[in-house]
Parts: C-alpha cells; structure tokens; sequence
C-alpha cells in the first residue's frame, strides 16, 4: 500500500515579522552595544546581512554563540558565558543585550537567571535579557518590550539617579521614541521632526530610540520635558517615562501638511509655549508650493488620482490622510505603496517602496523623509510626477 507523501506548505506571500526581529530593529541602532543571540549561527548572519541594507551607517555588534548537539541535549551554556567574557575583556562595547533563540526556548534555558548571574560577574557594565524571541511573539511584542526594558532597566544599571535636575542654561530636549527600521524612511523622518522641534521650540534631541543613538544617552533620559511618540510600539515605554521622571509625551506621527501642523499646534499646548512664527511660516510657504501643484493636477487627472497603501498602522494612516488632504481617492490602479514583497503581488502602475524586506536594498541614510513639512513636500512631489506623465 502507498502512502502519499506529505509535502510542505508553500506561501504565496512572506510570513509576518516575529518578536526577535522586532527586538533586533529596536536595539541594533544602539551603535556602542552588542547583542549576544544564544543561537544557532546562521541567524546573526543573515541579521547582520539585512542591518547592512537599513541605510544604517553604525549598529550594534550582533553576535551569536553558535550551539553543538551537546549544548541542546545536556543544557549547557558555557559558550554564551564565553562570548560575554570576551566581549566584555575586549572592551567591545557599554552594554550587552541578550536574545534567545528558538532552540534555547524549546529546551527550557533560563536565559534570564544566566543574565543576573553575568552581571554579577560583570558590574561595570549592564547585561540585560530580553525574552521576545520564542515562536509566539510577534515583531511589535519585540519592539514594544525592548523600548520599556531599556527605559525600565539600563538607566538602572548605569547607575543614573531619578533626577529632573536640568543644568541653567542648558537647551531643553525631547525624546524620540517609537522609530524602526521596518520603516524606509525611518532614519529621515527621525532627522525631520528633529529639524521641527530645533525650529519651532528650540529644543534638542535627547535619546531617539529606534534610529542612531548610543548607550551614553540613557546616562541623561531623566533631563528631558517631553517624549514624543511616532508609533504604538513606543507607548508603553512612554508611560515609564512619565512615571519614573514626570516626563510629559505625545503620541503622534507627522504626516502631510494639515497633520504636521496639528502636531505643531499641539505641542504648543503641551509645552506651553508658540512655536517660532517666522519658521512655521517659511516651512507652510515651501511646503504649500508643492502641495498647492499637487492639488491641482488631482482634479485635472481623476482618473490617475488614486492611491493604495498597504496595512494598517500609522504609516498607513498618516499616507492616506494626506492623499485624501491633496484630493486622492484611496483605491487601488495607479499608486501603490508597499514592500517590494507586496508590490511584486499587487503592481500598480507607480510602485513606492515603504516598508523594508528581504528585497530591500538601501544604503543612504540621508534619503527624503516621508514625515513632517518637507516629507509632505516628498510625497506631493513624487504623486505629482505621476499625474503629469
């Protein structure tokens, strides 16, 4: 008698972003740390390959321990303590994040009570576990619990005190909580809502998680007067901040003109303060000189004047309120906005990469932003030329 043979599944589309990514993607900016994956090799490898492509000029040491038969079946972890030792001898970096892998997680390794026992062992410098790399978590659980471990923990063990003390004189500043490299503009939009806050409230950036930052910015993350938040993931981290050290934040991502001026209208409310009258009105001249063409051209070509942006979150929503803001119709045939992986299944007629993916191949870290007056600029600007042509 014969049997059928049971063939595996193929999927016509990539599966969804797990939790070790999504905490990879909120570390890995921290440039002066190392992540140490108590893994199988090939994972860092391919970890480090896509970091490459992320317009990130520095990140973080991603290393892995490697895991013989004998360390599964016995439980043995003497090659992640090994790797700590010779991370933290070399001087290789200030903090060190540990991630667990599949393996590890199907086995039962307490990952967390190795990591308390490392720090003992290492004081000087902060050894924090992480847990959001087992199969069931998905790539927001990962961010959100790197960004509320890092508030909660690494302050902690670098020893800075709960303090609001600003020094006389100083600038204030604001963090930047919620970026992702998931995002392909991540890096820009970041630099532009800098650009905003510096221009409308004088005030500078403190720690901006998500994108470029080092672990001597946590030295300062009680001195800030606001953390403003760009996408869910970063809330919970958020409301630390405000509970640890009374610091105020605001949940908002700046897209199109009508939405960048209401996140500027409500900061003012929140710092009890006017923005800068003379750099709104310079940044509502130039951008309203793009959009204004852009609108015109939108009830020229009706039938041009469409767009699709995929999923849902505030990527998606801030794109299609600004479509709408400029007079497209929110269907799909002519713009489509996406991952490669997505726009190779649903092609419009102009393509706009988005999001990252395994196809993504980007190395300018100071590409346009999609955030903010000149990321409406951007956008109006790129939709134009495909409604003249």
């Amino acid at each position: 008698m014969h049997t059928r043979r049971k063939l595996m599944p193929l999927y016509k589309q990539t599966p969804n972003p797990s939790g070790r990514m999504g905490l990879l993607w909120a570390l890995a900016p921290i440039h002066d740390a190392a992540i140490i994956e108590y893994g199988s090799m090939g994972h860092m490898l391919y970890a480090n390959k896509w970091m490459s492509y992320t317009g990130l000029v520095n990140y973080a040491k991603m290393i892995t321990t490697h895991l013989s038969e004998k360390d599964i079946a016995l439980g043995i972890t003497q090659r992640l303590e090994a790797c700590v030792d010779k991370v933290v001898k070399e001087n290789k970096a200030r903090a060190i994040f540990l991630l667990p892998s599949s393996v590890p997680e199907m086995i039962g390794t307490d990952l967390e009570a190795i990591a308390d026992e490392l720090q003992s062992s290492y004081p000087k410098i902060p050894i924090l576990n992480f847990r959001s790399g087992n199969f069931k978590s998905e790539m927001k659980q990962g961010m959100e619990e790197a960004y509320d471990r890092l508030v909660k923990e690494l302050p902690n063990r670098l020893g800075v005190i709960d303090s609001t003390h600003v020094e006389r004189g100083r600038k204030a500043r604001f963090h930047l909580l919620g970026s992702g490299c998931d995002w392909s503009c991540f890096q820009s939009d970041c630099a532009e809502i800098i650009r905003i806050m510096e221009g409308a409230f004088d005030m500078k950036k403190a720690c901006v998680f998500g994108a470029a930052s080092s672990v001597k910015d946590f030295y300062d993350i009680a001195g800030a007067e606001l953390t403003l938040v760009m996408r869910e993931d970063g809330l919970k981290a958020a409301k630390e901040l405000k509970k640890r050290y009374g610091i105020p934040y605001f949940y908002q991502a700046p897209y199109g003109l009508d939405g960048t001026l209401s996140f500027v209208h409500a900061l003012e409310e929140i710092l009890g303060k006017k923005a800068d009258e003379s750099f709104i009105k310079r940044e509502y001249k130039e951008t309203t000189y793009t959009t204004d063409h852009c609108k015109k051209w939108t009830t020229y070509r009706k039938d041009k004047a469409k767009i699709w942006v995929s999923k849902e979150d505030e990527l998606a929503k801030g794109l299609k309120d600004f479509a709408i803001e400029l007079g497209f119709n929110l269907e799909k045939g002519e713009i489509h906005m996406s991952d490669l992986h997505d726009l190779r299944e649903n092609f419009g007629k102009c393509n706009i990469e988005i999001r990252r993916s395994t196809l993504s191949n980007d190395i300018n870290p100071y590409e346009l932003p999609f955030m903010g007056f000149r990321g409406a600029m951007n956008l109006s600007a790129l939709w134009y030329q495909h409604l003249v042509k």
